[in-house]
């Protein structure tokens, strides 16, 4: 993999693939019957999806957990969640999270009025309640709690550089990461600063492609 941290295009959102010593991470299921794309970008590393040994979900959503069953029955991945999101997980049904601003709240409303936001459930295997060392796996990274989209959403540091944020930011507007969606504004924001104080340079979102650490910058200072 010319990349440590591979991009693949999950319906509606991204999920990511790392490279490590001991096989592959993947970060988030998308949706649904999407299992294929992660097998093409596998194949094209002479890899197989029972090479994937740890699947870790940034929160629980449909549409980052809608191929999650199809993957736990595929691989002998371990799963990783957040304790908070662990219920959310075994039942098979989350809410759609608040609007941050006017059309998004409205499109919230309309969502859990008229979605019933299921998908398969699935048991995870390891529940974190605080940062999550990955050396074990063979990879310089560590998963930290970004709380603010979700009560349980995750972030992953790799090599001190690059961050997996899930919906903790999203890269849909030229001069913003905010995200339209959040339960706790303030927390997202509390989040923000403990990102900021990693210092890292390139940041993989769930939504929209892979932006700088500058983009961020200017979207926290506007906040703050």
């Amino acid at each position: 993999m010319s990349e440590i941290i591979k991009q693949i295009d999950m319906g509606k959102s991204n999920a990511y693939l790392i490279e490590a010593e001991k096989g592959y991470i993947l970060v988030d299921a998308g949706m649904p019957d999407k299992v294929g794309e992660i097998k093409k970008v596998l194949a094209e590393e002479d890899a197989a999806l029972e090479d994937i040994i740890l699947i870790i979900i940034t929160h629980v959503h449909y549409d980052h957990v809608g191929s999650l069953s199809a993957l736990q029955k595929k691989t002998k991945a371990k799963i990783l969640v957040h304790e908070n999101e662990k219920d959310f997980l075994e039942k098979g049904k989350t809410n759609f999270p608040e609007g941050t601003v006017f059309i998004s709240k409205l499109i919230s409303k309309l969502s859990n009025l008229f979605s019933e936001g299921k998908f398969k459930a699935v048991s995870p295997d390891i529940i974190i309640n605080d940062n999550y060392d990955l050396k074990q796996y063979g990879i310089d990274g560590e998963v930290i709690e970004t709380p603010g989209h979700t009560r349980g959403s995750i972030s992953i540091i790799i090599n001190g550089e690059n961050i997996i944020c899930g919906d903790t930011l999203f890269n849909f507007m030229p001069h913003s990461v905010y995200p339209p969606f959040a339960n706790d504004k303030k927390q997202l924001i509390e989040s923000w600063k403990k990102i900021n104080d990693y210092n890292c340079q390139r940041f993989y979102p769930g939504h929209g492609s892979v932006f700088t650490q500058e983009k961020f910058i200017k979207t926290l200072n506007k906040k703050l």
